[in-house]
């Protein structure tokens, strides 16, 4: 791709493809070795129907039809692409259009695969699916995976070698992962990079084993776990209703059924409410009826007991998915300034640092990276003090150190009293930071409560396309195995409760309003 079809400046050094240097060979001919799927689908899906688009590369490489037919099915089968699957790629959610860029890679049988985090837009149950078939394109090995990736637990058991490139764009280093991820876990600590949470368990635990699976962390856990801990103390209570949506419902043009289906729910000042379901659950149309940005169908949104109709825009901030799509300034400074125009803002100098994004103040935000895009976003919804801030997938493309700074500024909003809304697929941060959890399907909430009850029901994650974190599977197998050991769900829970500390005691599940307009009853507390 670099010098054909992105300009940069080639300093020095040589890349070769099986020996031919690239920059002396064209993109068609390096095409028939190397495959490279993007963090963002959007960006290399060119035909209208799914079929097409996998068959599009072998048309470009003068397959015989015959032939085509074969390579399609099988690609489609390797990336969990069904016969339900839409036709039409505009139907697709995130997560299935991903799939099929990658299946249209597989098509043409590279030798090699550069993976830019391929599971980043996908739910956890495509993302399973997804890993499933690199672990069966790994085990004959008859290709080479080069492997851009946060999730680290999902590819843990396929990885041989581990590359960690520091600030400066060097080769910080080049380890086997049981060298990278535990006795260099310093280093990657220092360089803000991400280490599998099994790892981080692990090294929690002071054990120097690398556990490759959640079954060797419940081992490791039985083990190595203070018998002497104890979990207590509730949280601060919430505070009153901020945003309400009663029996809400939206159906997008063109389509048979809603998107969203007579959902209704409360967020609370001082509550991080995660919402959780599968690519098509109906998601972030639900976040985008209740920013204002959808207006609904049936039903009523209200902010502040007010119909939102009525509301001052800049009370409710949405962070979209794709960040590029709020962008409307030439600089970075000139997005935040634009963003606190008329309101009783922050100091937008100080969020550009806080998002460590000073040095980029200048640059257009269309140049960023999708991770500075996001912290850009971030920052421009913060800068008006909302009291309802709505956050889609708001971890995508984050290192570990930015990650950590939004955790950070999240518990500090809840405090506050802002009301937030997490649409995500990160149940690594439902299970730190959320309060409680709402999980859909079907365009329906099916799931309310807090995240370990999430967890704790195989049903509920089953029709949602969810899977419970790593930490939580292994707290859960480690239960099994031994009654005795605690049931908790996340790092940040075990660190606290082995540090002495203490934890809030989750929500108990609430049960949604049975009629439409009424309330559900105050929510009770249950022990953790």
């Amino acid at each position: 791709m670099i010098p054909h079809s992105l300009e940069a400046h080639w300093e020095s050094g040589r890349v070769t493809v099986e020996g031919r240097d690239t920059r002396t060979s064209g993109l068609s001919e390096l095409a028939r070795t190397v495959g490279v799927l993007f963090q963002d689908p959007e960006t290399q899906l060119v035909m209208l129907e799914t079929d097409d688009e996998i068959a599009f590369g072998l048309e470009n490489l003068g397959v015989p039809r015959e032939e085509m037919h074969g390579r399609v099915a099988a690609a489609r089968a390797a990336t969990g692409l069904g016969p339900d699957t839409p036709r039409l790629l505009e139907r697709l959610s995130g997560g299935t259009k991903q799939r099929v860029a990658l299946a249209s890679l597989l098509a043409m049988a590279p030798r090699g695969l550069v993976l830019d985090e391929p599971t980043a837009n996908l739910d956890p149950r495509g993302a399973s699916e997804v890993l499933a078939a690199f672990a069966a394109l790994c085990a004959d090995r008859e290709r080479s995976f080069l492997l851009v990736e946060h999730r680290l637990d999902l590819v843990l058991g396929l990885v041989d070698r581990v590359a960690v490139l520091g600030d400066d764009g060097r080769l910080a280093l080049d380890a086997d992962p049981e060298t990278a991820f535990m006795r260099e876990a310093e280093t990657l600590e220092r360089l803000g990079v991400w280490s599998p949470e099994l790892a981080r368990l692990a090294l929690l635990l002071g054990s120097n084993e690398l556990p490759r699976d959640v079954a060797g962390a419940a081992r490791l856990l039985v083990e190595r776990w203070p018998r002497d801990t104890a979990i207590a103390s509730p949280g601060p209570r919430m505070g009153s209703v901020v945003v309400a949506a009663r029996d809400v419902a939206y159906r997008y043009r063109q389509s048979d059924r809603d998107a969203v289906s007579g959902v209704s729910l409360d967020v609370r000042a001082g509550e991080i409410v995660a919402l959780v379901g599968a690519n098509g659950a109906g998601k972030s149309t639900l976040g985008l009826l209740l920013a204002g940005a959808l207006a609904p169908a049936r039903g009523a949104v209200a902010v502040g007991g007010r119909p939102l109709r009525g509301v001052d825009p800049a009370r409710v901030a949405y962070v979209f998915q794709y960040p590029e799509r709020g962008f409307l300034a030439a600089t970075v400074r000139e997005e935040i300034a634009l963003a606190a125009r008329g309101t009783a803002s922050r100091d937008p100098d100080e969020l550009l640092e806080r998002s460590g994004l000073a040095r980029l103040a200048e640059a257009n935000p269309h140049s960023l990276s999708h991770g500075e895009k996001r912290r850009l976003s971030v920052a421009s919804a913060l800068v008006s003090r909302p009291d309802v801030l709505i956050l889609d997938e708001p971890t995508f493309g984050q290192d570990l150190r930015h990650t950590r700074e939004l955790v950070a500024l999240l518990d500090e909003e809840r405090s506050a009293g802002r009301a937030i809304l997490l649409i995500t697929h990160d149940l690594s941060l439902v299970a730190d930071v959320a309060d409680r959890t709402i999980a859909m399907a079907d365009g329906r909430a099916r799931f309310d409560g807090a995240p370990a009850a999430l967890f704790a029901r195989p049903d509920v994650l089953a029709r949602c396309s969810l899977a419970p974190p790593p930490v939580a599977e292994a707290f859960a197998l480690a239960h099994e195995r031994d009654p005795a050991m605690p049931q908790l769900v996340g790092l940040r829970s075990a660190r606290l409760v082995l540090a002495g500390g203490s934890l809030p005691r989750p929500r108990a599940a609430l049960p949604p309003p049975t009629t439409p307009g009424s309330r559900p009853a105050p929510p009770t507390r249950a022990r953790a």
